[in-house]
């Protein structure tokens, strides 16, 4: 975990959102994962979901941490070798525009 929060030592969001959402070693390995398998770096990665958050927050949605990996992990997908053109957050927020997320339920609060 010390390795991969370097990644982040120079952004407290970044890292905030990273203690907040892989202090468990089931979804940090599952994260991990899926960024092996992806061209996206962990900065782009955490950009991503930092980005689905703020458009869930503007909603008044949630989703799961694992439920927002998938979509994250459709969006390395759908872009496929066009991976390098773009960063991860902007292929995210092209999918939310045009397909919005189902999984997403409306938040307890407010």
């Amino acid at each position: 975990m010390d390795r991969f929060l370097q990644h982040f030592s120079d952004s407290p969001a970044r890292l905030a959102w990273v203690e907040a959402n892989l202090s468990e070693p089931e979804a940090l390995q599952a994260m991990l994962e899926a960024i092996d398998e992806s061209p996206y770096s962990p900065r782009q990665w955490v950009d991503a979901f930092l980005l689905l958050g703020q458009w869930l927050d503007a909603r008044g949605r949630r989703a799961s941490f694992y439920d927002q990996l998938g979509y994250v992990g459709c969006a390395c997908e759908a872009v496929g070798s066009a991976a390098n053109l773009t960063s991860l957050a902007t292929v995210v927020s092209e999918m939310l525009d045009a397909h919005g997320f189902s999984a997403a339920e409306p938040s307890d609060e407010g």
